[in-house]
């Protein structure tokens, strides 16, 4: 059985801690789409893919890539997955969540290498928006708003942080940057599945199409100094269940360097369990879920920012010990 139609890609976008991981999970336990007959594609700047391990879910075909964005030092690898994918018959749908560091323009030229040519079609740009922090307050406002001037469809999330007001004045400014976009308001990414999923307004494809196939362009994919990539990751294995108390204290004394602070961990009032946290540096929201599934899991902290105090993290992190940092 060989495939007869280009296989359908969804993209999807978003600035650090914006809710993409959110809005995709809510898509897979609600879309009538059997997930036997979908691929999931996770890249994360770092080294440990946090995401994918909240995604996972029985029969679906998730894929991770770590350590870089799509858009630059992991591209080659997203196009040797993405043709893999369309060399196999048995996926009908293939979603693809970049990384909150990704810049849309360069993620869709790769996309539109010779060898996925004709094999495959871009059918929705998705973009998530953290509708209490737009635009952004990190240096990466600028790839911010390439994500909004590529997106078809953009999802404004966690609106229950904010006004009314807000949210019309948040919409404005969307609005002035991508005027032909649907915007959705949501609060925790429920978005409807067939919404996110249906072919889109065909935005960010015709921007694909203009790129693609151009022999005589010359493909350089560095980023511009304007993009967020002086930022940095540091991983810390915790061995050991943590206090409650202890861990939300090493939170919030975490440097400003920190935008980003995600992982797992082991609740020493609940050491048979494990746990997931996210945090943004500007929310003080603690999320901390319980997963069904997590005896492959490594237990730690991610941390994501520019410039990143490393050593001060680690002095900070002696009060969860013990801690083997790598």
């Amino acid at each position: 059985m060989t495939r007869t139609q280009p296989l359908p890609l969804l993209l999807l976008t978003g600035f650090l801690g914006s809710g993409k991981t959110t809005t995709l999970g809510h898509w897979l336990s609600h879309t009538d789409v059997p997930l036997k007959r979908t691929a999931v594609i996770i890249n994360d700047f770092g080294s440990v893919n946090v995401d994918a391990a909240l995604l996972a879910r029985r029969q679906l075909e998730l894929r991770s890539i770590t350590g870089g964005c799509v858009c630059c030092q992991s591209f080659e690898d997203l196009v040797a997955q993405v043709a893999a994918l369309a060399d196999n018959p048995d996926f009908d749908l293939v979603w693809i969540e970049t990384s909150g560091l990704a810049d849309p323009e360069e993620v869709l030229d790769h996309l539109s290498a010779p060898e996925l040519h004709d094999r495959t079609v871009i059918r929705r740009m998705v973009l998530v928006i953290d509708g209490s922090d737009f635009p952004c307050s990190w240096r990466g406002r600028a790839v911010q708003e390439e994500q909004v001037r590529y997106a078809d469809l953009i999802v404004l999330n966690k609106t229950d942080r904010i006004d009314e007001a807000a949210r019309q004045r948040v919409e404005i400014s969307l609005r002035r940057i991508n005027p032909s976009a649907r915007i959705v308001t949501t609060r925790h990414g429920e978005v409807a599945p067939d919404l996110l999923s249906e072919a889109g307004a065909s935005a960010a494809a015709s921007r694909a199409h203009a790129h693609s196939h151009d022999d005589e362009r010359d493909h350089e994919h560095a980023h511009s100094e304007a993009l967020p990539h002086a930022a940095s990751t540091l991983f810390l294995p915790l061995a050991a269940p943590v206090e409650r108390t202890a861990f939300q204290r090493f939170l919030g004394s975490l440097p400003t360097s920190v935008f980003r602070a995600k992982g797992f961990i082991r609740l020493a009032e609940s050491p048979e369990k494990l746990h997931t946290f996210q945090q943004v540096r500007d929310q003080s929201e603690l999320l901390i879920l319980p997963l069904e599934n997590g005896a492959d899991i490594t237990t730690g902290l991610v941390f994501i920012g520019p410039h990143l105090d490393e050593k001060r993290i680690r002095e900070l992190a002696e009060v969860l010990a013990p801690i083997h940092a790598t």
